[in-house]
């Protein structure tokens, strides 16, 4: 009896003990990780200047490691235009964080123009970004740029600017490599957050960049420590450490099956929103953890009693169970065309709207939605993949769209569970209203006369550099406009048509060939195919062909800013020659060439064979309305150029054409 008594007491004692532990490993105890998924330090890569390494070599390289930066742009530069898919689609779909760095990196003579230049910048961001995103950015004014007395307290204060420097200590090193991964190290050694300033980088590298082996040595360390160190964009980091310092946990409710738990923080609720990593202590026998707070949900495996997990301060309370893990991806959701009831027809040439009802997903719900247009079902030949957050529908004109009338639309719409499993869903399409008129002149030359023309000047200079129609210079057809360029001869036959439209967007197309035979100087000068006149017959745009020693033959176009200045598309810079548009002998090409007005804020666009290949905005004046097409060879270099060139199909229209 007595050992029977004494198993039992045994048997009690264990009991006890196991429930108690059972108890202190399930009691709701939650640490706030200093940096995200508890790692041991944080990380930020910042570019400045949006440029033109940027778009060929930085962002390719980031993404090829699975890694992100955080890159100042400035959108009224030719240099933004260069990469402005990058920009406005590649960035969002790596997460890839874009900061207001000023439209110019000007600097402004007073307030006006300093509003202008940081507010304009904040709002072109903002458009980039889900509507249910924080407005809240790292902003830069620029180095060497001069502001009036007070401008911060006047303008920049206006707008939601973080201060994120005080919390970061920056590199202060040398362009060297091991300097650089040393600097990197030492984030986790001292579980601090650092950053590396840069501007170019590549092979042909603008300034205050760094070497590119020394660059690429650095991101192939970080894609290797991403296990330890928290390489994250500087907003993200930024609102962490922010939300991070003040930040509580409560725990409200405990029992077997159920955790409540409340986050708060100081930080502004509405400026605030990227989530802290919690860490809380549940039962042991959960596997996996379901994890609510209001409209987001996740599973996350359990290890050792606890789970680690995501939540944003102050969005309401954090409800864990135990769980199964999600194997089924969302319902798909219907997709309309439109703002509204699902459209079919759209006389919109600039932007796209989409809508659907909110997918379902019962086991883990709905973490985010992406979009992607094209003019196949499923297709990305507009936009690929583009965060959209938790909103159920968007209207968007990024990437400056050019939309071609009698052109149909697809959207599709991914929706991304809890646990990442997605399912994708498409419209049945809407087409671009193809409206009488919108072109407004076309010439292919097909009648054998230029009785389109009001000014022709096909015979010009002793030698004769002459404009003729040619069965050999047809594109399509049967005849096109020959350019025969005499040696050493700079007179300039072309021909013009005046008093084209009032379109304040005005498309212009042409295709032309330069001969086998076809022969400029090199650094000698610029010889102009095309122009573009306003109402009182000034300059307003232009494409030209160069041949500048290291790039050989380019084509490019020219476009008269609010300055005076005659900014270059693609924004050809002298030292970078990937920014030069090569050409060949022989071989017809498209060019397409868009000019806007848009009430003193408009801007040009430039494309080769239905590529674009720079765009500027934001830098045209009031009036610069075109009345004037000239074609032919406008200006000669002094140092002469000689051979054929050919031109047909030209075209000017209200919108894109298709092909």
């Amino acid at each position: 009896m007595k050992k029977i008594l004494s198993d039992l007491a045994l048997t009690f004692l264990i009991a006890v003990v196991s429930f108690m532990n059972t108890s202190l490993a399930a009691d709701g105890n939650t640490t706030i990780a200093k940096w995200k998924d508890n790692k041991k330090g944080a990380y930020t890569l910042r570019f400045d200047d949006s440029m033109w390494s940027h778009h060929d070599h930085t962002v390719p390289n980031l993404i090829k490691r699975g890694l992100v930066g955080s890159f100042f742009i400035n959108p009224a530069t030719e240099r933004y235009g260069y990469g402005i898919g990058t920009w406005e689609s590649l960035a969002s779909r790596a997460g890839i964080e874009l900061c207001p760095h000023t439209m110019n990196h000007t600097g402004a003579a007073d307030y006006e123009e300093a509003d202008y230049e940081i507010g304009e910048a904040f709002r072109t961001v903002w458009e980039l970004n889900p509507r249910d995103k924080s407005k809240l950015y790292p902003f830069s004014r620029g180095g060497g740029t001069t502001w009036p007395s007070g401008y911060e307290n006047a303008v920049q204060n206006k707008y939601p600017a973080g201060d994120y420097q005080h919390d970061a200590v920056r590199y202060a090193g040398n362009d060297n490599r091991e300097e650089l991964i040393a600097f990197a190290k030492k984030a986790i050694k001292d579980n601090a957050w650092h950053i590396v300033l840069t501007h170019g980088t590549g092979p042909d590298l603008e300034w205050l960049g760094f070497e590119v082996s020394n660059f690429e040595a650095l991101l192939d360390y970080l894609a290797s420590a991403k296990e330890e160190l928290w390489i994250g964009t500087a907003g993200d980091i930024y609102k962490y450490v922010t939300e991070r310092k003040t930040a509580r946990v409560n725990l409200i409710e405990n029992k077997n099956d159920l955790m409540r738990l409340g986050l708060t923080s100081e930080a502004d609720v509405q400026l605030y929103d990227y989530p802290l990593t919690l860490i809380t202590e549940v039962p042991a026998a959960w596997v996996h953890c379901h994890v609510t707070q209001g409209k987001f949900q996740g599973i996350y495996p359990v290890k050792s009693g606890k789970v680690m997990y995501e939540a944003v301060p102050n969005r309401g309370n954090i409800i864990l169970r135990s769980s199964s893990m999600d194997t089924t991806p969302p319902v798909n959701a219907v997709v309309r065309d439109g703002t509204g009831e699902d459209l079919d027809l759209s006389f919109s040439t600039a932007e796209i709207s989409a809508n659907w009802d909110p997918a379902m997903d019962e086991e883990s719900g709905i973490s985010k939605y992406w979009y992607r247009i094209g003019t196949t079902p499923g297709g990305s030949e507009v936009l690929d993949w583009i965060d959209n957050g938790l909103e159920s529908s968007f209207t968007t004109s990024r990437t400056h769209f050019s939309l071609v009338r009698g052109q149909k639309y697809y959207i599709t719409i991914k929706a991304v569970n809890g646990v990442g499993l997605s399912s994708e869903s498409t419209s049945d399409g809407f087409t671009i209203n193809l409206t009488p008129g919108n072109i407004a002149f076309k010439e292919d030359f097909d009648n054998g006369y230029l009785s389109q023309w009001d000014e022709k000047r096909t015979r010009m200079g002793s030698l004769r550099n002459i404009l003729f129609i040619s069965d050999q210079a047809a594109y399509h057809g049967g005849n096109g406009l020959q350019c025969h360029l005499e040696p050493g001869v700079n007179s300039t036959p072309y021909i013009a048509k005046h008093e084209l439209t009032g379109f304040k967007d005005l498309f212009t197309r042409f295709h032309f060939r330069l001969g086998p035979d076809f022969t400029m100087p090199e650094d000698g000068g610029a010889l102009q195919l095309m122009e573009l006149r306003d109402n009182d017959g000034e300059f307003v745009a232009g494409v030209y062909i160069g041949n500048t020693k290291g790039a050989g033959l380019h084509v490019y176009a020219m476009c008269l800013d609010n300055t005076g200045y005659r900014t270059s598309l693609p924004g050809i810079r002298s030292d970078y020659p990937l920014s030069y548009i090569p050409v060949e002998r022989d071989k017809w090409q498209q060019i397409d060439l868009r000019t806007v007005e848009h009430d003193g804020k408009g801007g040009a666009e430039f494309w080769l064979n239905g590529v674009r290949k720079g765009c500027i905005t934001d830098r045209f004046t009031l009036g610069m309305t075109i009345r004037s097409l000239m074609v032919g060879a406008i200006k000669i270099p002094e140092g002469g150029i000689s051979g054929e060139i050919f031109f047909d199909e030209i075209r000017v229209s209200d919108s894109m054409l298709g092909n």
